[in-house]
């Protein structure tokens, strides 16, 4: 049994659940209140893959140890370590676990619902138009409901003791004890609404798997260096082919070593100097270059032109990545300051942010098209026998497995995104409006997943949000006042920061298991299964650590994206009420 066929042993359910626990429990905790690196930060996470590392080297090195000093003929190592396969199912499990502690979902899911009535006694174009208590429903938010009074206590023990934290010191309070009993009714409209697009994302990576990987041979070189993890040769149990490589322990030693010297002096800071304070700073520079030439201040996004960060993990994935998308990164920005200032200069009017995120949210829907139209026969073929309009080949047809897990994931596919819709629509209150929105954020999070898989860039943001491209293209008036408020603030909690998006992540687990002979439809379940499981530890995870420690402690996610979306529905509002049109769309509905 070296092999390990099986993909639920209970090594690979122990593990799998651990690697879960450790990504969606602890990961907020570590990231706003230890702080230092963070513990996921982007499509490569810096704790899972080390989580991975010890499982191989640490756990199968153990038992490979332990069965040559006992001489047990293998038997030790083949009871207690983990396959190949098993470290595929145990890696995927914990990438998706990734998704929803931090900048995925819930550094920012909390904030929105609750912060926004922290501003709204200093947000008098909010109250005016009763942006929060008018336009947006009550169930959306937890128990009392503010728009009703601010005075009880109840509301104190709800919101008010969110604001400012209830730890006292170092003695937090009990999850028992926090007022987890005021969420129900909201999380049975969230619940539902995020499981639908978890289910959603996830079907629609398993659909353009086997067309990007079989038929377009994408490179996918995060998944390449996560597989590495996992790749034992042999057929046989113990410790992966990578650790077994001197040219690793070369590149990883003295790395290692600088990282955890400046880890322990984030804990000892008395006893242990920062690298700083010990030895020139290697890792960052900094070239005062839009000081030398002003012009480029006028240049939207070129700020890193003036220095950047030595990463060790980008430097290792270059060598991963083809040289044509290493030039194209490295003078992308070059290349935007130069025709930055030369408009400037020629125009005398720099080019507006807005101009850049329309830019760029046409890109991802031409993208998408050219996505949709190369892969024409192969989707036409899956949705086909989705819906029972062509046959499946034959049982024992040697790509029965794929295609069947193609046209499983279209099923579902169809089924969670109608699902999220309806829910969605009856936050909007209009079903217009919800159908273009979803759309919209699908096509965001697959250009986002086919650009890491082509391009094995770990670190993407896409600065356009669903919500801002709708306003423009249809105006506010035809949104109407009672979707666009929340269409702008749930852009907050889904699209704000998809550094760490579902869909990478789900790509990299199944290319890994792809290539390491693992059934994909038994998986697509295990994935399915551990992000629902992750969702609801990093739910309770991030109300513990938000309850007992300030959440204005992140000083991004607790301002800008809470009132930037409701100042921005106040300006529409007032635009609207200029133009004598704000009235007459309140009654009118998205398409009069």
């Amino acid at each position: 049994s070296g092999g390990g066929n099986g993909l639920m042993t209970w090594r690979s359910l122990l593990f799998g659940l651990l690697g879960i626990f450790l990504m969606s429990g602890l990961a907020g905790y570590h990231d706003n209140v230890l702080g230092g690196t963070l513990m996921i930060g982007n499509h490569m996470p810096g704790g899972a893959f080390s989580y991975f590392m010890v499982l191989g080297l640490g756990w199968n090195g153990l038992w490979t140890l332990l069965d040559r000093v006992f001489k047990s003929g293998g038997r030790l190592r083949d009871t207690m370590a983990l396959s190949m396969r098993e470290m595929i199912v145990v890696m995927a499990a914990t990438l998706v676990a990734c998704y929803p502690p931090t900048s995925g979902l819930f550094r920012y899911f909390h904030r929105q619902i609750m912060l926004p009535w922290y501003y709204l006694l200093n947000k008098p174009d909010w109250a005016s138009h009763e942006i929060l208590t008018r336009f947006m429903r009550p169930e959306l938010f937890p128990e009392p409901w503010p728009g009703d009074g601010v005075t009880s206590e109840a509301y104190g023990r709800v919101y008010q003791a969110f604001f400012t934290g209830m730890a006292k010191g170092a003695a937090t309070v009990p999850l028992s004890e926090l007022p987890l009993a005021a969420w129900f009714k909201p999380l049975v409209v969230w619940g539902p609404l995020v499981f639908l697009l978890v289910l959603s994302i996830v079907s629609l990576q398993f659909l353009v798997q086997r067309q990007w990987s079989k038929h377009e041979q994408l490179s996918y070189p995060v998944a390449q260096v996560a597989g590495s993890f996992c790749a034992i040769s042999g057929n046989r149990r113990g410790v992966p082919d990578v650790f077994r490589n001197p040219l690793f322990w070369w590149g990883f030693m003295p790395v290692a070593a600088l990282l955890g010297l400046h880890y322990l002096s984030l804990w000892f800071p008395e006893s242990v100097p920062k690298l700083t304070e010990m030895m020139p700073s290697f890792k960052s520079w900094y070239l005062p270059v839009t000081t030398k030439i002003p012009v480029l201040r006028k240049v939207q996004d070129v700020w890193s032109i003036n220095g950047q960060t030595l990463f060790f993990t980008i430097l290792g994935l270059a060598y991963f990545v083809s040289s044509e998308i290493s030039l194209t990164m490295g003078v992308s920005v070059i290349a935007l300051g130069i025709f930055g200032s030369a408009y400037y200069l020629i125009t005398g009017t720099p080019i507006e942010s807005t101009w850049l995120q329309s830019s760029r949210a046409g890109a991802y829907i031409g993208y998408t098209l050219i996505l949709v139209y190369t892969g024409r026969t192969y989707f036409k073929a899956v949705f086909a026998k989705a819906f029972f309009l062509r046959r499946h080949p034959p049982a024992g047809h040697e790509e029965e497995d794929e295609e069947r897990v193609s046209v499983l994931a279209a099923r579902v596919l169809v089924l969670a995104l109608a699902g999220f819709m309806i829910v969605l629509s009856w936050i909007f209150q209009s079903w217009v409006v919800a159908i273009f929105y979803s759309l919209l954020l699908m096509i965001l999070f697959l250009v986002i997943s086919r650009v890491v898989c082509e391009t094995g860039v770990p670190f993407l943001q896409s600065n356009w949000m669903p919500g801002d491209i709708l306003v423009r293209l249809f105006g506010p008036a035809a949104i109407g006042p009672y979707a666009l408020p929340a269409m702008l603030w749930i852009s907050g909690i889904f699209a704000q920061d998809p550094r760490e998006s579902l869909m990478p992540y789900v790509a990299t687990g199944v290319k890994a298991a792809e290539d390491g002979g693992v059934k994909l439809r038994k998986l697509f379940w295990v994935l399915v299964g551990a992000v629902g499981l992750a969702l609801v530890i990093a739910w309770f995870s991030s109300t513990f650590f938000l309850y007992n420690f300030n959440p204005m402690s992140d000083g991004y996610a607790s301002q800008w994206p809470v009132t930037g979306y409701f100042d921005q529905t106040a300006r529409n509002f007032n635009m609207m009420k200029a133009s004598g049109v704000l009235e007459a769309s309140k009654p009118a509905g998205p398409v009069a």
